[in-house]
């Protein structure tokens, strides 16, 4: 059923851009992508047969700046679940299950924090955790640090830097294919090796910039300032898995989130990283978000 490159206008008059994945009947589930990134991101780790063959919907948006959705100034992550409620409206859809990866993970708990009587379940892989809080950073490889914080040290800088990458995805391919391995730990070397993933690493650099680098900067800047939210204070379960190897968002972040949300159930896995445990352990992962029982992910923190 896939549909690509769709958009609505939300209430205030921005355009919010989305894809759908798999069945039209299947359970429905959002997917939030990290960052930079877009809609086109979860081709990276899954299928249409995986989807098929599991009866899942998957409802991927852009955030705003991103791909097809336009910007939103002084944005938060509190203002995300108002847009995911706008597009579950659009689409008739009463409840769904979220998935956060990466950067999306921060906005799939605002999502459990603000609207958690829409979402039959919640999950986040690899997810990060607030960079404010001391020393849950300080793991992640030097080079990756100095460019998120250019995102609110040097906002121009930051998206200088972010324009080139994406230049350079067209011009020098294999240059920005090296540079994301340099930044990631042998785990994950074997994920970025795979043709299909380069091809679309490169697209989703390519769509988180369609229309420049300003959601890209802002995004990473929510990310690594301050957040809007404590995760401590939600309420209902959240699922959780993330690689001890993982050196964009570290194993402090995974364990600190564990901690942090009352309901939290987490697995870790000693021999993965950031893109690893995510392409190896897709299908359970799906399965957990929308199987009613829960059994299978054991509660590890």
């Amino acid at each position: 059923m896939t549909k690509l490159n769709q958009q609505i206008t939300l209430l205030d008059g921005r355009k919010l851009g989305f894809n759908e994945y798999g069945p039209a009947n299947g359970i429905p589930l959002f997917y939030f992508h990290g960052s930079p990134s877009a809609r086109i991101e979860f081709n990276l780790f899954g299928s249409e047969a995986l989807l098929e063959s599991n009866n899942i919907r998957i409802i991927a948006p852009d955030r705003p700046g991103s791909g097809l959705s336009d910007f939103q100034p002084n944005r938060r992550f509190m203002d995300w679940p108002k847009d995911v409620v706008n597009l579950a409206n659009h689409l008739k859809l009463e409840r769904f299950a979220i998935l956060g990866y990466s950067g999306g993970g921060p906005y799939a708990a605002a999502c459990a924090l603000a609207i958690p009587e829409r979402i039959t379940k919640v999950g986040i892989v690899s997810g990060t955790a607030p960079f404010t809080e001391p020393g849950l950073a300080d793991d992640i490889n030097q080079d990756s640090r100095n460019f998120m914080d250019l995102s609110y040290q040097k906002p121009w800088l930051s998206r200088m830097i972010l324009r080139l990458m994406g230049l350079m995805t067209r011009l020098a391919a294999d240059k920005v294919i090296a540079n994301a391995l340099a930044a990631l730990p042998e785990a994950d070397h074997a994920v970025v090796a795979l043709p299909e993933v380069q091809r679309g690493f490169l697209a989703m650099i390519q769509e988180a910039l369609r229309n420049g680098p300003r959601g890209a900067q802002y995004d990473t800047r929510l990310m690594v300032t301050e957040w809007d939210f404590d995760p401590h204070d939600i309420r209902i379960p959240v699922l959780l898995w993330h690689g001890e190897a993982d050196q964009n968002a570290p194993i402090k972040m995974g364990r600190y989130m564990a901690n942090a949300i009352l309901q939290s159930k987490a697995k870790f896995y000693p021999n993965d990283g950031h893109l690893s445990l995510f392409k190896r352990n897709i299908e359970e992962i799906l399965q957990a978000l929308v199987d009613v029982d829960n059994s299978a992910l054991n509660s590890r923190k």
